[in-house]
Order: structure tokens, then C-alpha cells, then sequence
């Protein structure tokens, strides 16, 4: 990366390349001792050091750079460094990648002009006297180097030899005589012209982007382990040279995919002024325009199949300059980071962990562990890795993450700022693009997107709960399979709207700080300021994707698989004797349907074939089910018969009273028989008796029967009670429930409760307790009624007590465009302010409507003796609310329209309106 500082010239000669010579100098990476085994690892593979012309601050030297890389010796780093490494992990590898130019200085900074071999041999020898003081102990340290690519901006370029895990010095002064046009001739031997041949003048290199695709020719031939990965490719967009194209990136993944397999699509040097962000104007939230655009050129990449992978540095040079004029980038560690799945302890695994593809790239610590899998057909592959399945098939997608509490943000000096060093996940984006296959070369320069990407699924807080035991949140997501296609993840600490910043959940291009002129001091301290602000307020990561190939499959054989598959899931049906549950979904994305012969012994409800037994002296009963298997066009029947088990005769002989055979119909209570002919019926707490049969004829709602005979069947259906609750306290905000609550055992509305959390539509007040009796405020109830809608797109939020972070921010939007909840006035919501009964009412009725659902309803509210104190705008509501059995009165003839409605009152209606509109 060129630095406003820079300074460089050079010479070149015509050459023509002969062969290899691989003297090497000592390892430099420490390899570890321990037997390799897989394991994440974080670290750059871009990062410059005093050796670089343009990093000429004296604190640049090599061990200061490798002390931030490492967290070593961190306080004796001098002040002008303006470090900020307080929070993160060390790195655990790093790449130094000096320019392959003329090297003015030595690893300490002494005036020593030199090529860029002997300044990385010169590195090599200061790393190891370093690294013999007992420094940087189990690290690995790599010298390769950053290359100007011919016709093209810059590459990241490590040569690896692959006899040896040492640095191939011999092998990048080849290189550097071969194909650098910016060192001087001065600084070669006399004899590499014989060695190697002439090297051409700089005037024919440098144009010329066939000498990059022999280059990485000669490495494919030379050195198949090396690398060549493109630093901020779209640096030079709208400049007259150095542009790079999709063209060109497609033309060196053909010439050598196994070298040039990614990009620095976060690119580093985040703190520069010049253009943007990292030096570029098409930079959206800190990532390049070819990876932050989604349907852009990664995912026309991507769309081809190409394993081409995203990666990020800090491509530092230095962060303030010593003069208070220039700002450049991070420290190493202190904002960027991959993170690498590497298996053994050399820089060979490292690369090979690289080129694999599965590794996810992160700005400012936003997260620090990243578990993301795609499963199917008992199979599962992950970042980089590929999945075969079967169209139809559902693919699960796994995503578990952490992150940490802090990072890194410090303000450079001391200004206002509501930025802090706080940091949270705000979503996380599933991104889906097809694979269609590689295109034509005839195709590479036009094609340039993939109009099929698009984000299929938003995550937020509501989706990951809270974290395990192990501290990872954990989503799982089910796709069909359908077509050739990957997945890829984005994630953000920013809402979906937030000014200057995203739009539509989309990276807005980022603001630049850019100047001409000269600043005076103090408005250099405000730039500075202004840009690391900004940094820290727009967080990301971005994951490699993982490809998933689905094979085609008829609806006929799908058909065919899943009657097959449920002959073998029910089992032996030979001899049933209780409720037996049903498949409902079948093989490769099929539907099964169920009917019964004779539903006096096998009726379908709910997925379950719930069985009542012929009673005692009975024969048992033969009953057909039919499953009605079908996808697409494809539709087949197969029917399935099982037999009920009457039950055993337990009377006396004849048909005297004895102990009657008793069922109960789903759940809610027990039934008790004895042998004197007599049955007790219990509901449970929150249940009542619905409806009691004896041998098929009702009895009505009873809770004893007497004088019943042994070869009697009684069977019982409980029903829920529809109960209102008590005046409720002060909410909480709401957050992510558990499967149970400590606090709702008892409650009258406790089944409620479970059916709305289980319909998503509620989470609890904190780990294990809903809150039953707290008061429901509008902005949970608007959160509510948006889940319940499936949480459509919002548009903009005009309410200014509505902030653009808050949990209901998206739901309030909603409710106030589709006129289902009202603002108090045009900018206000008051989210904190109880729900009435009526309000609770008119927002239900508000909601049928929008949904063009039967508002009819004229029952009288004149049984309620405060039926005058309800308000003249919620009358018709709220008839219809009680028309519809929705809302009841409290007792007493109260209907209590002004009375504030609890977490569980709005629970129990909830569920009731959910089942009056069969939702």
C-alpha cells in the first residue's frame, strides 16, 4: 500500500527466465512441538514493519510490530505509537509483508538501502536472535511480502518451499529480479542476469498484466505451496491504472487456484484519509465494494463455483505519525483479525488452512469464535467445505457464535464521543447465492454479478437467545434444498437502519474524512477522532461460504422414498394399544397426510393417531390409515392398518359392576376407577372437564361416574379455563425465554403462557421467569402482534422516543404504517407505557382488520356495570372482542376497560384470538 509518506524510484532491464535456485535461510515460524491437531487460530498476512518505505516512523521496527502482534512487552511501547491493546486475544500467526522494492532500513530501523531478499534475509536473522531471547514463544512468524502486481494494484505473496518449512530467501530474489519493476538494479549481484536472464525495462513491465499471469506460472511450477492473494482490489476503481477487474481475478484463479485462492476484501489500513476507509472510495462498512455488495462480484465469483475466499489485515504501516499529520491503520491485533481452522504447527498448515476456505474475517472484536455448518442427508460440511444432497432435502444451517464483552476502541485524544468500547451482535445476515457453473472466459469481463444472492434469513437477539454453557448463542435454520447453491454469513453490531451507516440492513459507503490542503493541529486531531469513531461504530464480520450440490430428484422417486421411510418409522402396528405419533413431513421436501377408517378407535389430531381401546370382551378393532404422500404434481396413497388392542377383561363373570377400562383424550387431568363400578375425574389446575363418553355416548361434563361394569370404556377430553388475570406491576424488557419458567407452575394462565411462547410470540423477562403478573407495555405488545405477522420489513421509524437499537424498533415501524397501534402523537410512541384492556382490544380488532378478517360483532356490553367507563373509540372493538369470546369480563359483571393487562392477561388472550382465527 502506498503511504502519503512514500518515497521510491527504480530501474529495470529486459530478462528472460532460465531456472530455480532454492538456497533458503534458517525457520523463521518456531515451529511448534506439540503432535498437530486441529485448532482455531488467529493472525494477518499483511502487515508492513520499518523495512517498507512508507512506514518510516522510528517505532516500526520489527519487534515493536511483532510485541502488538503478540501482546508482548506491550508497555514499554513508546506513546507516539498510540497503541490500544487491552482487549482480544494475542494473534497467533503473522506474515510480515514488506514491499518488494528497494528496503531503505534494517529491522531496527538503521539506514541500510537494499533489495527486498536481503532486507527479509536481514528480518530472518534479527527474528531469530529475537525469538533465542525466549520471545514469541509457540508464534509463527512468516517473511513474505507485498507485490505490485503488473497492470494491477497489489497482492499479498508468500513463497513457500515445499522441501522445507524454511523461508526460500534464494527464491524471492529470483522473483524480485524476475518480476519487480520497482528495485533498483543496483541492489542485485552481478550474475543474475546468467542465472535468471535479463530483466525487461519497467516501462514494458509494469503495464503489462501477462507478466502477473506468468508470475504466478512460475510460482505454480516452482513453489505449487505459495500463495498470491489480491490486497484491496478495488483501491484503484476510477484511476487510470492499477485497476483490477473481475476479469482479471477470474483469469489468475484459472492460471493457478490453488495460489491465488482469495482477497483482502476487509482490507486493511482502516485509519487513512485518503479516498476512505483503507484507501478506497467503493468501501461499505469497512469492506471492499467487491464483498460488501451482495449479488456483487464475490458472489459472482462464488456463483462460478469458485473457491475464492475473503480475508482481512491491517496492512499496517503505522497508526498516528509522530508529527500529529498523518493517519494510516491499526496495529496488528488491535482491529483486524482471521480466524483459521489450522491443522499442525507449521506456516505450511497455516496456508493450507487458508486455502481451505474455512476461516471468517472481523472487525474490532465483534466476534471471537464462529461455528458454521450445513447439514443434510446425514451429512455436514463447513466454511469452505462442500455438502451433497438430495433435492428436497432439508439443509440445516448451524450457527453458533461468541463475543466478547470489549474491545480495543480508545479515542486517539480526548473529544466527545458516545462511542464506547461495548460490543454486541446486532444481527447476523444468512446469505444465499446459486451455482451455476463456470462461465465461458468469453463471459469474464460482463459478467460481474449474481443476481440470485439475497439475504434469506435475518437473525437478531430473538432468534440466538442466550448463550450455553460454553458461551456460544446458537441459531438453526432449515432450507429446502433446491438448487446448486452456498451460504454465506454477515454479520453487524449496527441496526438495520441507522443513518449514514446501513439502509435496509445493507452497508451504506462509508463517510470520508479526506482533505485538501493543510489541516491545522487541531483539525488533524479531529480527523483522526472522526474516523476511528467511526470505525468503532460500524462493526463486521464476514464467514467463507460453504457450497451445497443438490442432486436432482423426480417428485415420483421422492414420493416413493418417503412411503418406503414411513413403512420402516411406524414399526410393527400389529398390536397397538396407545397413541402413536405420525409423520407429517417426508423425504426429499414431501407432505403426508392422514386419514383414519373408523374414528371411534384412531382418530388423527395434531400429528398423532390417538387411539381408544374396544372396551373388555370386545373384539379388537382392524383400522386402515391412509397417508396421502405428495410434492409437486406427484400425489400417491398408501394405506397402513393397525390393530387396536381391546382391553383386558378385569371384572367378574358376567356383567356385573366392576372397574371400568378409562382413557383420557390428549391431556389436562386423571381419571381414577375402582372396582366398585365408580369413576373420579381430576382435571388439572387451569383445565376443566370438557366432555366425558362412556362406551361413545356423552355424559356431558362430569367429574364421577357410578355404577359403572368392567367391560365399560370411559374416556375424558379436558379443556383449558378461560380465565382472566390479576392487575399487573411494572415489565422488564424482554428477552429470549426458556423452555420452562419458575415462575408460572401454578398460574392460571400457565398453559397460555406455554402456547404463546411455544408460537414464538413471547420470550420471558429473564432466564427461567416470564413474569406473569407485570404489566404489558405498548412496546411489547407491538413486538407481539409483529411476530405474530411473521415479522414483516419495516420502514423508517419517525418516533423520536423510539431508539434505532431498541428491541421494538422494527415492530413500533410496523404497527404505526399498517395502522394496528397508533402513536401518542406524530413523534411519539411512549413504548413504556401500560396497555390497557381497550387499547389491548382496538389493537387486536385493528390487526383482524388489516388482515381483512371478519370484524362483525354486536354483543352487548350492558351485563358489565362499567361498560359506560369504556372509551367511545374502543366500543366497537371491544364488542367484538367479547362477541368473539376474545376478552371476558373479570368477575362481578367488571369488564375493566381502563385497567392496565399483564404479561399472562395478554397471554391468555393472545391465545384465545389465535384460535378464534385459527392462526
Amino acid at each position: 500500500m502506498n503511504r502519503k509518506l512514500k518515497a521510491f524510484g527504480s530501474v529495470s532491464f529486459a530478462f528472460l527466465v532460465l531456472s530455480q535456485s532454492a538456497a533458503t535461510v534458517s525457520a523463521t515460524e518456531n515451529t511448534v512441538s506439540a503432535a498437530p491437531i486441529g485448532k482455531w487460530m488467529s493472525g494477518e498476512y499483511h502487515v508492513h514493519t520499518v523495512q517498507s518505505a512508507d512506514a518510516s516512523e522510528p517505532y516500526m521496527k520489527l519487534e515493536n510490530v511483532l510485541n502488538a502482534a503478540f501482546r508482548e512487552n506491550i508497555g514499554q511501547m513508546p506513546a507516539e505509537t498510540v497503541t490500544s491493546l487491552s482487549f482480544g486475544a494475542p494473534f497467533d500467526y503473522i506474515v510480515l509483508s514488506d514491499h518488494l522494492r528497494d528496503s531503505p532500513r534494517s529491522p531496527d530501523g538503521a539506514d541500510n538501502l537494499t533489495a527486498r531478499w536481503q532486507a527479509i534475509k536481514d528480518q530472518q536473522t534479527k527474528l531469530a536472535a529475537l525469538q533465542a531471547d525466549r520471545k514469541y514463544q509457540g508464534k509463527i512468524v512468516y517473511s513474505g511480502f507485498e507485490w505490485d502486481m503488473m497492470g494491477l494494484d497489489h497482492g499479498s505473496v508468500g513463497i513457500i518451499d515445499s522441501n522445507s518449512n524454511e523461508v526460500p530467501v534464494e527464491a524471492i530474489h529470483q522473483f524480485e529480479w524476475l518480476y519487480s519493476y520497482d528495485t533498483t538494479p543496483g541492489m542485485f549481484h552481478s550474475d543474475e542476469a546468467t542465472l535468471w536472464g535479463a530483466r525487461p525495462q519497467k516501462a514494458d513491465l509494469k503495464p503489462d498484466k501477462n507478466k502477473t499471469l506468468e508470475a504466478i506460472g512460475w510460482l505454480k511450477t516452482n513453489y505449487p505451496e505459495s500463495y498470491v492473494l489480491l490486497n484491496h482490489p478495488s483501491r484503484h476503481n476510477g484511476d487510470s491504472s492499477g485497476v483490477v477487474t473481475i476479469e482479471d481475478i477470474r483469469k489468475m484463479n484459472d492460471k493457478a487456484p490453488e495460489i491465488v485462492f482469495g482477497m483482502e476484501g476487509l482490507p486493511g489500513n482502516q485509519m487513512a484519509a485518503g479516498k476512505n476507509r483503507g484507501e478506497l472510495a467503493d468501501i461499505y462498512g469497512g469492506a471492499d465494494v467487491m464483498v460488501a455488495k451482495v449479488g456483487g462480484i464475490w458472489d459472482s465469483l462464488l456463483g462460478e463455483g469458485r473457491r475464492f475466499w475473503n480475508f482481512t489485515n491491517s496492512d499496517f504501516h503505522f497508526k498516528v505519525s509522530s508529527n500529529r499529520s498523518y493517519s494510516s491503520g491499526y496495529w496488528p491485533s488491535e482491529y483486524s483479525r482471521n480466524y483459521t481452522w489450522v491443522e499442525g504447527n507449521t506456516f505450511k498448515d497455516v496456508v493450507e488452512g487458508m486455502r481451505s476456505g474455512k476461516s471468517y474475517s472481523v472487525f474490532g472484536d465483534l466476534i471471537n469464535a464462529l461455528d458454521f455448518k450445513a447439514g443434510g442427508g446425514g451429512k455436514q460440511a463447513e466454511m469452505g467445505g462442500n455438502l451433497q444432497v438430495t433435492e428436497g432435502d432439508l439443509t440445516t444451517i448451524t450457527i453458533r457464535f461468541k463475543s466478547p464483552e470489549q474491545n480495543n476502541y480508545a479515542p486517539i485524544s480526548a473529544h466527545p464521543s458516545s462511542v464506547t468500547n461495548a460490543v454486541k451482535v446486532d444481527h447476523v445476515d444468512l446469505i444465499s447465492g446459486e451455482v451455476t457453473g463456470k462461465l465461458d472466459a468469453s463471459q469474464y469481463a460482463s459478467n460481474t454479478t449474481n443476481a440470485t444472492t439475497k439475504v434469506i434469513k435475518r437473525f437478531t437477539k430473538e432468534d440466538w437467545g442466550q448463550p450455553d454453557a460454553e458461551g456460544y448463542y446458537t441459531i438453526s435454520y432449515k432450507v429446502p434444498a433446491d438448487k446448486n447453491r452456498y451460504y454465506r454469513l454477515r454479520g453487524t453490531n449496527l441496526g438495520t437502519d441507522v443513518e449514514g451507516f446501513t439502509a435496509n440492513g445493507e452497508p451504506l459507503q462509508d463517510k470520508s474524512y479526506d482533505y485538501n490542503g493543510t489541516p491545522t493541529p487541531t483539525e488533524n486531531e479531529t480527523r483522526f477522532n472522526n474516523i476511528n469513531d467511526r470505525n468503532y461504530t460500524s462493526l463486521w464480520f464476514y464467514s467463507n461460504p460453504i457450497f451445497v450440490d443438490v442432486e436432482a430428484l423426480s417428485d415420483e422417486q421422492a414420493v416413493n422414498d418417503t412411503i418406503a421411510s414411513v413403512t420402516t418409522t411406524l414399526g410393527d402396528t400389529s398390536a397397538v394399544s396407545s397413541n402413536v405419533a405420525l409423520p407429517v413431513e417426508g423425504l426429499h421436501g414431501t407432505k403426508i397426510e392422514w386419514k383414519s377408517s373408523n374414528t371411534n378407535y384412531i382418530r388423527i389430531d395434531n400429528n398423532n393417531a390417538i387411539v381408544t381401546r374396544p372396551s373388555s370382551g370386545y373384539s379388537d378393532a382392524n383400522v386402515t390409515l391412509t397417508a396421502t404422500v405428495s410434492r409437486g404434481e406427484q400425489s400417491k396413497d398408501k394405506n397402513y392398518t393397525f390393530i387396536v388392542k381391546a382391553y383386558p377383561y378385569t371384572g367378574t363373570p358376567g356383567n356385573g359392576i366392576g372397574k371400568p377400562n378409562t382413557s383420557v383424550s390428549g391431556s389436562g387431568g386423571t381419571i381414577a376407577a375402582d372396582a366398585n363400578g365408580t369413576v373420579t375425574i381430576t382435571p388439572d389446575k387451569g383445565y376443566r372437564v370438557k366432555e366425558v363418553t362412556v362406551n361413545g355416548v356423552s355424559k356431558g361434563a362430569l367429574t364421577q361416574l357410578t355404577g359403572l361394569k368392567a367391560s365399560d370404556q370411559v374416556v375424558v377430553t379436558f379443556e383449558k379455563l378461560p380465565e382472566e388475570p390479576e392487575k399487573p406491576t411494572n415489565p422488564t424488557e424482554p428477552t429470549k425465554p426458556e423452555v420452562t419458567f419458575n415462575d408460572i407452575s401454578n398460574h392460571w394462565a400457565a398453559s397460555s403462557i406455554r402456547y404463546v411462547v411455544e408460537h414464538e410470540l413471547f420470550t420471558g423477562t429473564a432466564a427461567n421467569t416470564f413474569s406473569p403478573d407485570r404489566t404489558m407495555t405498548r412496546g411489547m405488545l407491538v413486538t407481539v402482534m409483529h411476530r405474530l405477522a411473521g415479522k414483516p420489513e419495516a420502514g423508517t421509524n419517525h418516533f423520536q422516543d423510539v431508539s434505532e437499537n431498541s428491541y421494538y424498533r422494527d415492530a413500533a415501524a410496523w404497527a404505526s404504517q399498517n395502522n394496528i397501534v397508533n402513536g401518542m402523537d406524530s413523534t411519539r410512541f411512549a413504548p413504556e407505557q401500560s396497555v390497557t384492556r381497550e387499547q389491548l382490544a382496538l389493537i387486536l380488532f385493528n390487526y383482524a382488520k388489516a388482515n381483512k378478517w371478519n370484524v362483525n360483532g354486536s354483543q352487548s356490553l350492558g351485563g358489565f356495570s362499567d361498560a359506560n367507563s369504556l372509551s367511545k373509540w374502543a366500543t366497537d372493538a371491544m364488542k367484538w372482542a367479547v362477541s368473539n369470546q376474545i376478552l371476558s369480563g373479570k368477575g362481578n359483571g367488571i369488564l375493566d376497560p381502563k385497567g392496565a393487562a399483564s404479561r399472562a392477561e395478554v397471554a391468555a388472550i393472545m391465545n384465545r384470538f389465535m384460535a378464534a382465527f385459527n392462526l
